[in-house]
Formats: C-alpha cells, structure tokens, sequence
C-alpha cells in the first residue's frame, strides 16, 4: 500500500481492518488523518440528527442530557489512512488505550521501553498522535475531554532538554472522562440497636450466640434505635465511548410500615428517618408499633423464653421475675443477665450469672450461681455475691464479697467486708474485715474471724491500683530528686565563672569596648545552666507534690489495725479462731476462744514490751 485513501464511516476500527486485510498490512502500521469529525443524536424513528456546535457545547457541559438514557449519540469521522511515512517520529512509541472497569476513564499509556526524538514541530504530533490513539479506540470526541494539553507540553519540554528519551517505566495520562453512573438506594430498615447489642453476632471462632437473641434491647437518651434509608433514583452514567450505563429503577413511594409511641423521637431528612430514643431504657415492639419502656415483668428467665439478656447498666431498666416455684428456678441454669434493677420472686439457678447495680432475690441462690452489683439483698444465700452493701436473711454455704455485709442468720460460708454485721451466728464461718466485725447472737462454734487493714473494698481493685501508682511516683520522684541534685552541684560550680563573665562584659559595656564573641557565648551557656536548673527544679517540686499526694492516699486506705474489733451482743460459745493479720511486715496474731472468755470485745493490744496480743475486754479501750 502506497496511496493515502479517504474515507467517511462511523466505524473506524472496522475500516482500519479492511484496509489492513487488503493491502496485506498490520493494522498497527497504519497511519489516520482526522479531516472532520461530526456527532448525531438518534430520534424515535432511528433517523441521524447533527448536532451543532453549541448544541454539541451544550451536552459537553450539562450533565442531564449525557445521563438520558433516550438519547443515543453516534460519530462519523472523515479520515485518510495511510500506512507509516519514512521518519514517522512515532514508530518506536508503543503506547494504547486503556480504560477503568466501567470505561468512564480513559488513559493514554505510554509503555516502558518506548522511544522519542525531539524535533521542531513535535508538540502539535503528539496532540494528532494521542486523538489518533483515541479514534482507535471508540473514544467519542468533544463530549468526554479532559485537559491534557499542559502535561504534554511539559513533557515535550522535558524531551527538547535532553533531545531523546527512553521510557524506563510506562507514563499513564487522563485523556477523558465520562459520567460514573449513581447507584440507586433501595428503602431499607437499619437495625442500629440490635447491631450493639449483638444480636446473632458471631465470636471469634465463628460461633453463634443463639441464647442472645435481643429479647431486651438496651437504649440510652438520646441513641439511634433505627434508620429508615429512603429509596432514591441513581443516575445514569455513560462511557467515555458514548454507551449509557443504566441503573436499576426503584420504587420511590416505599415507607415505613411502622409506626413509633411518644418514648421516640423522629429525625426525618432528605436521605433518611432516624428514630431516637427520648429516654434511657429498652425497646419495645407491639405488633408494627414500637416504644421505649424502663419495667419489664417476666415469668421466668430461659433460654427457651427470653435468652441472654445484656443491657447496658446506665440504662434505667428494671426486670421483674415473677416465677416463684419452688420446684423450678426463676433463673434457669447458664442464664447471662446484665441490667441495671433485677427483683427475683423465685430463685438464681446454677452457672447463673448476674451483673446490676440493684439485684433483689426472694428465694435462694444456687451454690453454683454468681452476683455483681452495687447492692444486693438475698433470701438464702448458696452461691457468690461481690457488691458494695449485701443483705442477706440467710447464709448457707455461699460467699459475700462486699463493702458492707448484714446477715441476719450465718451457717457456714464466707465473708470478706469492710464491716460486717451479723445477727444470729451458728457455726463453721469465715468472716474477714478490716474495721469491725459484730454479732450479736452467737449459736454455734468453729467460726473464723480475721481482721486485716489491707481488706479495703470487696468490689473492685482500687488499692491495688492505688499501689502500683504510688510505687510509679516513686521511682520518678526518685530520679528526678537524682537528676536535680546534679545540676545543682553543676550550677554551684559554674556560679563563679558565670560572676566573672558578667562583670567583663559589664566592664567592657561601661568602657565602651567591643564585647568578645566568646564571652557572649560562654554567658549565654551560663544563663541556659540556669534555665534548665530553675525548670528542673519547678518540675522536682510538681512531683513532690503528687508523691505526698499519692503517699497520703495510700496511709489513709490503710486502717489502723488497732481499731479493728469483734464486737458481741453476747458471749462467743466453745471454741473459734482469731487472727489478727499485720503488715509492714508481714505476721499475724492468732487466738483460740474457749468457754472462759466471757466478755463482749477482742481487740488488738500492745503491752508496754512492744509484745502484740488479742485479749478479751468488757468495752473498747
């Protein structure tokens, strides 16, 4: 093929084709002059109307008419194909067209190992060299450009510096842009609160919790229940190549089926409704109504009835278990409850476990059965309670970990209180304290008191926390004391040399001498030793001051073991063991009780030996 040929068509790679296959040569060698490029829209009957140039302005710049979907745009191109001239400046240029995913961007891509020469007229041939690149492609022009002028003529200037290049990596440049289509959005209802609460969540080893199936769904003030998404219409997109990219049609008259009680507060916007709560305390369903309530009253607590139930504390809920049966449990064996209030008319069954702040059982707890909140009142008492204040009718066996502990009747078990009170004491419990323990009706023996300063609180880890800062504080206010000690002697060592720097510069001013750079430096030195020792020693005093802060805490937390007591109403029968625990260092004092120690007290005492001994006193000393 030797003769340049015109042609007119919509279908330029289909051409490019034909002319290869007849003259025996690679599609690839042949060259395209763009004389005339023309643009139609498609009407109803099919038919071709051209568009002008500010009709072509106008779908160019407004988005509304690229996104119709019934308009359908076509080009037809005027062009001379011939095959490469001698010198084509672009032969060893391997470049193509490549396009995202949906075809709404295109980039021209200049591959690695491609070659150019500089050469005067180089600029205006890459232009015609990448319209080219895009023609082969499909690539519709006018309507999709995108400004690529500037980042050739960058790159030609960069090619005149060093007259050739060799790309040692592809270059990808932006040469057009068409409309990414807007996804339409479907109505759909968004569970916020049963996403917090857990509900059908898995563990971490894929596990599901089908006990926790949100029988009781926990809310605050103020907190997101649902999300109602309004449907809304997407957009239409169109590739860069002109094709329309179609989104699904969705119903936009969908609403909710619901409707909500004054506990909830509607937020409706242009996207969404949001549904709040107006108070703390739990979601409510009544059919296709929906509330927020703070008192539930339920037969019984199962894993057949109600599951897991996990709330948060803050919320004001209150659960009323009314099964009282005495042949079944009110809560049944391996129930999880956490809930601000819980009132038990029946009784907590085995591996139960319930974290409140206010819990309140009318029957008993099973030995195997565990409690945690702030107070606690109990009829019988077999398992494990840790709370601030327990009351408790009848211990039988179980354990109380507590600020406070009251017992009206004790028949084995344990306690471990800060105070404990108990009315009628029969025989084999333990009972520890660290500022009193009182009984007033002793029925049994073989009991157990120990008093201990370091008993501070049942609840929670506080002292030990307590420590472990304290010894923090320490060790800084150690070093630091270390550090500024140093510097002191540093500053009382330069003082005399930072005297005589200043007098000479003193002297040098009054007789209006030039000042020497070394001692204007030497000075300055000396006025940053002073800095750094007065910041020193601002800081050594803030760390004194959290360390006897921290030092005092602690003495405080301690009580003094001497006013620790066991306090009668009446005197103990047969044989108990006391133990007073001592710390700093560490011993204890112990006493085995017989029938002859009549009177109401044991305390701590100190005889003037410095020896440590329990006796038996009528009334404290």
């Amino acid at each position: 093929m030797t003769d340049s040929i015109d042609i007119s068509t919509n279908n330029v790679y289909k051409e490019l084709l034909r002319i290869a296959a007849q003259n025996s040569i690679p599609i690839s060698r042949l060259y395209i002059r763009i004389n005339e490029i023309q643009t139609f829209t498609k009407n109803k009957d099919a038919s071709l109307v051209k568009l002008s140039d500010a009709e072509l302005n106008k779908y160019a710049t407004e988005e509304e008419y690229l996104r119709d979907a019934t308009i359908e745009l076509e080009q037809h191109y005027d062009i001379t194909v011939s095959p490469y001239y001698k010198g084509y400046p672009f032969l060893r240029m391997i470049s193509e067209i490549e396009f995202n995913e949906d075809e709404t961007l295109a980039y021209f891509v200049i591959k690695r190992g491609s070659q150019i020469e500089y050469y005067d007229n180089i600029y205006d041939d890459f232009l015609d060299y990448i319209d080219e690149k895009k023609l082969r492609a499909g690539i519709l022009f006018y309507l999709f450009d995108v400004e690529f002028e500037t980042s050739i003529e960058e790159f030609v200037k960069a090619i005149k510096r060093v007259k050739k290049v060799v790309f040692k990596e592809d270059k990808k440049i932006l040469v057009a842009k068409g409309l990414e289509a807007v996804e339409s959005i479907e109505a759909q209802l968004h569970m916020s609160i049963e996403e917090r609460n857990s509900v059908g969540a898995e563990d971490s080893s894929g596990r599901v919790d089908y006990s926790n199936r949100g029988f009781m769904l926990s809310c605050s003030e103020g907190e997101e229940l649902f999300e109602f998404i309004k449907p809304q219409q997407g957009k239409h997109g169109r590739t860069c190549k002109g094709k329309i990219i179609e989104v699904k049609s969705v119903n936009l008259d969908v609403s909710p089926t619901f409707t909500v009680e004054d506990g909830i507060e509607i937020q409706d916007s242009f996207d969404n409704i949001k549904y709040l709560s107006k108070k703390s305390g739990y979601l409510v369903k009544n059919g296709n109504e929906y509330d927020v309530a703070n008192t539930i009253d339920v037969d019984e607590i199962s894993f057949k009835t109600t599951g897991t139930i996990n709330s948060n504390l803050d919320s004001e809920i209150t659960i009323n278990v009314v099964k009282n049966n005495p042949l079944e449990d009110a809560i049944e064996e391996g129930m999880q409850v956490k809930v601000q209030n819980i009132f038990i008319q029946g009784s907590v069954g085995p591996n139960t476990q319930i974290e409140a702040r206010e819990v309140k059982v009318e029957g008993q707890t099973h030995g195997e059965s565990f409690i945690k909140c702030i107070n606690a009142s109990i009829s019988l008492h077999k398992g494990k309670v840790i709370a601030r204040k327990v009351e408790v009718k009848n211990l039988e066996g179980g354990e109380i970990i507590a600020d406070e502990a009251i017992v009206k009747s004790a028949t084995r078990g344990r306690i471990r209180a800060k105070k404990i009170t108990i009315e009628t004491l029969g025989s084999h419990v333990t009972m520890e304290a660290s500022q009193y323990i009182e009984i007033q009706k002793v029925k049994g023996e073989e009991n157990e008191f120990i008093l201990d300063s370091l008993i501070n609180s049942g609840f929670d880890d506080s002292k030990t926390d307590d420590d472990i800062y304290f010894k923090k504080i320490k060790e800084e206010f150690d070093e630091l004391q270390s550090k500024f000690k140093a510097s002191a002697r540093k500053v009382k060592e330069s003082l005399k040399s930072c005297q005589k720097i200043k007098d000479l510069i003193i002297k040098n001013q009054n007789e209006k001498e030039e000042i020497p750079s070394a001692l204007i430096k030497n000075f300055k030195i000396c006025k940053v030793i002073r800095v750094q020792y007065k910041k020193l020693k601002e800081k050594l005093e803030y760390k004194q001051a959290q360390y006897d802060k921290a030092k005092d805490k602690i003495q405080q937390a301690y009580p003094d073991i001497f006013e620790a007591r066991i306090l009668l109403g009446e005197p103990l029968r047969g044989f108990n063991h006391i133990r007073y625990k001592l710390h700093n260092p560490n011993r204890e004092i112990e006493l085995r009780t017989n029938e002859r120690m009549t009177k109401k007290t044991f305390e701590l005492y100190e005889d003037d030996d410095g020896v440590l001994k329990i006796i038996n006193s009528k009334t404290r000393s």
